[in-house]
């Protein structure tokens, strides 16, 4: 199984796994060319594509992937973005599509957002949560993770010194996204015993630095952590070789 990163920024997220039979993609925040490319225009293969929330970087496209896939999504992401044959997600309460079980579990946004476990016979278990600045779960059993660190505090004090971020935007993104040491924390409360791979997603351009990220979390699991740049393939192996 591998992970093709569309984009993970506020300009446009989305992300694709897939075996050579199967796929699952998260997020429709990049356009349709973008994800048909990276499944080398073999589209019968996706199971589904999940939707965490309904903001223009993750959901601007929904409604071109909801013509063409089998799409899953909170309760307002169909209503605002009129996804007709959508399947509206519910917190813990597990589904199945193709070979993937999912199960959605409750973000904390400025809007209702969902973070998923998706779980696959080529994979093991998978966390997936962005958009969020906290989480209260602790799961067990992970085999990968692609987690938000979208700002650090002393990145951010030097953007809004230097003009590039507003000083009332620290706010928001106090109440709407993760920092690094909350990041720490979170990776910290899982049971990271069988992890493979740590994929940080939705890192700001302007807030964060990401040698400073990358040094933050250094040592967690004892596997590289990776930034997921646009165009970053990883493979997401049950075993670590």
């Amino acid at each position: 199984m591998q992970l093709t990163v569309l984009g993970s920024s506020s300009a446009g997220n989305g992300y694709v796994i897939q075996s050579e039979t199967e796929a699952l993609i998260l997020e429709t925040g990049v356009g349709l060319i973008a994800a048909k490319k990276a499944l080398d225009f073999n589209i019968a293969k996706v199971a589904g594509c999940l939707i965490s929330h309904v903001h223009g970087d993750h959901a601007k496209y929904a409604i071109d992937y909801s013509q063409v896939f089998q799409t899953y999504a909170p309760a307002s992401v169909i209503a605002m973005k009129s996804l007709e044959g959508a399947t509206e997600v519910l917190p813990l309460v597990r589904f199945q599509t193709g070979r993937f079980t999912v199960l959605p579990f409750p973000g904390h946004h400025d809007v209702p957002c969902m973070g998923y476990i998706v779980s696959h016979p080529e994979m093991g278990n998978l966390m997936f949560l962005t958009d969020s600045f906290m989480c209260e779960y602790s799961f067990k059993g992970l085999n990968h993770v692609m987690l938000e660190c979208n700002y650090t505090d002393k990145a951010l004090e030097y953007a809004i010194d230097n003009g590039h971020t507003q000083a009332w935007e620290k706010r928001r993104l106090m109440t709407t996204h993760m920092e690094l040491q909350t990041t720490k924390k979170v990776l910290l409360n899982q049971d990271l015993s069988g992890v493979n791979t740590i994929t940080l997603i939705h890192m700001s351009g302007r807030n964060s630095d990401k040698n400073e990220i990358i040094a933050g979390l250094s040592g967690i699991s004892g596997k590289p952590i990776v930034i997921a740049d646009k165009g970053l393939t990883i493979d997401l192996n049950l075993s670590p070789y």
